[in-house]
């Protein structure tokens, strides 16, 4: 708060200083006074933001210790990290999507000395158009496009003095990508609209679920870009390489979703080890948010309450997927497509060719169930007579 007055006298400034104004400025106004005062406040926000944010990770430990597991693959993820949190050197980390690629690109920054200087400011590449994502990383002038009301800064000099992390690097523009190049060279941006280019001080994160190599072999994406992006590649194991950590990381989602001190039975145990997680960590927690939400007073979760999908390695599906007895994966694993396929071959084998009945198996809408039925073949696309009852 500032207080602005044309009746100054020291009573009412001490007591609107006992109230809590940070400055008491007097008529007629002194610009240069107002900037300042106004600087003022900007910088004591900041000052309790930061000291509130490093309360927080105080009392939380290293963020390096955030990514749980005690696998000998994230014993070593941890530990390098550690040594190139210090590092102040561009990192590409690689993964498949739900790996925890943004968690370790955090630990990168929380545990450096970056994090007491500046922000830790991320962009996903993937999820702003193209025509939009020059912009946002460097930013632009008021007038320079259609919709350019005011002059807004880009990602890079919201972290400046801090760390930018650059995620789904993979999807990019190749034009964008010679500007962003450059912006690593020569530690400069260039707002759009404008001509001077502006200092930076950002140490730039990069993540890819993507093989650059072969990207950059079809021309998808810059070979020198990479090289400057890749300085330490940096690989975080899906979680199917990890299986030792499923029960800890399970155990971690159960309290943080609101089932503390609940535990899994040896079935479920079993079930979430043979299963091969496309989606990785990501889709653990989904599930223990599901089990959290829909059954909040378990203590023992079972393999019925993880509902995972899953089949027995011999070739009849009917009496396993549909019957509610526990699943298992062959060894080899089985593709999505296919394990879809056979579900619904079993689905409407056991349903008697009727629709409803099959929709009502599988829980899905029946829209959905028929289109999944003709996508695999298993009843002809529209066009040709669905056979089958319609009721």
């Amino acid at each position: 708060m500032i207080v602005l007055t044309a009746f100054g006298t020291i009573e009412s400034a001490v007591a609107a200083m006992r109230e809590g104004a940070i400055d008491y400025i007097t008529k007629p106004i002194n610009r240069e006074e107002l900037a300042l005062a106004l600087r003022r406040v900007f910088d004591r926000q900041r000052l309790v933001r930061e000291n509130q944010e490093l309360r927080e990770r105080l009392a939380e430990g290293r963020s390096v210790d955030q990514l749980i597991g005690a696998s000998k693959a994230m014993q070593n993820l941890r530990e390098t990290i550690t040594r190139l949190a210090d590092a102040d050197v561009p990192v590409l980390i690689r993964g498949e999507s739900g790996a925890g690629k943004e968690l370790v690109a955090r630990a990168l920054h929380y545990d450096s000395p970056r994090a007491l200087s500046g922000k830790y400011v991320v962009l996903n590449c993937a999820a702003i158009p193209g025509e939009l994502l020059e912009s946002e990383l460097f930013g632009h002038r008021k007038g320079s496009f259609t919709g350019a009301v005011e002059d807004r800064i880009g990602k890079f000099e919201a972290a400046d003095n801090g760390t930018l992390f650059l995620d789904e690097i993979g999807d990019m523009p190749l034009a964008l990508q010679a500007k962003l190049l450059r912006a690593l060279q020569e530690s400069e941006v260039t707002r759009v609209g404008e001509s001077q280019p502006r200092r930076v001080n950002v140490r730039v994160l990069a993540a890819t679920n993507q093989p650059l190599e072969e990207r950059i072999k079809t021309g998808g994406f810059r070979q020198d870009l990479f090289y400057r992006l890749a300085v330490v590649p940096l690989n975080v194991p899906p979680l199917r390489e990890r299986l030792d950590d499923i029960e800890t990381l399970a155990k971690h989602f159960l309290a943080k979703h609101g089932s503390p001190g609940a535990g899994l039975s040896p079935e479920a145990l079993a079930a979430l080890r043979a299963h091969p997680w496309p989606g990785n960590v990501r889709e653990l927690e989904n599930i223990f948010m599901r089990v959290c939400a829909l059954h909040p007073e378990l203590r023992i979760i079972g393999a019925e309450q993880i509902m995972l999908s899953g089949i027995k390695s011999d070739q009849s599906l009917t009496g396993s997927l549909l019957s509610g007895g526990p699943v298992t994966i062959p060894q080899d694993g089985i593709e999505l497509e296919e394990l879809e396929k056979k579900l619904l071959q079993a689905a409407w084998e056991q349903s008697g060719h009727n629709q409803t009945a099959g929709t009502e198996l599988l829980g899905m809408n029946r829209q959905a169930f028929i289109y999944r039925l003709q996508k695999h073949g298993i009843v002809p696309k529209y066009g040709s007579k669905v056979k089958g009852k319609q009721s």
